[in-house]
């Protein structure tokens, strides 16, 4: 078996004058009970906790933003984000929760300081919220996702991944062959996943092609730019994730899972794409 170990690989201290972080969250779900038919759940506590929990936060994000789902009965959409709050209207860092889930958002500005500070925030207020309930976690979950400009539909994205994210695929000679009109890929959807052993859960890793939509600041225009997408992810279910309402062990879990996002992120760009975001050229 291979042992696990206690500290990053890659130090912690790296700075990226322009990471190509795209969004960071932490979702947390908790179990909820069965009413009826299996796709109906219920977590009997939401309406009253999600008073408290908009109460105890408001001095610091005050703007709430009804979703359409919170239109629906509790029962038909369960483990789905019904409230959105925010420190500043439509801005980032964002609180969301629904019946059995709850999570934080960060995009840029992003520091790992402060979105730990208000992952542990999170916690601390929901579990507050349900004071009377002892949360049992159903599923935590850790995702980076990281976007770099590249225009797959007319580049060589298979040369790009190997050369930038050190990732190799080979595909046989006769892949797409003589049916394809290109000999290279259009669009990729790569998914891996490992079994982990600290914190126990799975890792997954991701690799697509995407779109990004973005506003002229001057003229309100959209553009869109392709995009390679890289997600990491740390999730663990059940019996293998901490006790919501156990703070030790949800502070294990979360730095040991940021731990492997860590040193996985910074191995996929060693090389050019780390040069770049350090900002030392191309």
């Amino acid at each position: 078996m291979k042992k696990a170990s206690s500290k990053p690989y890659i130090s912690p201290d790296i700075k990226l004058k322009s990471p190509p972080l795209a969004e960071a969250w932490l979702e947390i779900r908790w179990q909820l009970q069965h009413v009826g038919p299996p796709q109906l759940m219920r977590d009997p506590g939401f309406p009253f906790a999600l008073g408290v929990f908009y109460k105890s936060i408001k001095d610091r994000f005050e703007h709430k933003e009804d979703l359409a789902a919170s239109q629906a009965p509790l029962e038909m959409l369960p483990h789905v984000v019904r409230h959105r709050f925010r420190a500043s209207k439509d801005g980032y860092p964002l609180l969301q929760l629904g019946p059995g889930v709850a999570s934080v958002n960060f995009t840029e500005p992003y520091n790992w300081k402060d979105f730990r500070e208000t992952a542990l925030y999170l916690r601390d207020k929901l579990s507050d919220a349900y004071s009377e309930t002892v949360l049992m976690s159903d599923i935590l979950i850790l995702r980076y996702r990281n976007v770099e400009p590249f225009e797959y539909s007319s580049d060589d994205l298979l040369r790009f991944v190997k050369k930038n994210l050190n990732t190799s695929l080979a595909l046989p000679t006769h892949i797409p062959g003589y049916a394809g009109s290109k000999d290279i890929p259009t669009s990729a959807n790569i998914v891996l996943t490992f079994d982990l052993i600290e914190p126990k859960g799975v890792g997954t890793l991701k690799i697509a092609t995407g779109t990004r939509r973005q506003s002229d600041p001057e003229t309100g225009q959209q553009t869109e730019t392709e995009v390679l997408v890289s997600q990491l992810e740390v999730a663990s279910g059940g019996n293998d994730a901490p006790k919501i309402n156990n703070e030790g062990e949800f502070v294990n879990w979360f730095d040991a899972a940021h731990d492997i996002i860590h040193d996985w992120f910074f191995s996929l760009i060693e090389g050019p794409l780390l040069k770049k975001y350090k900002g030392e050229g191309k």
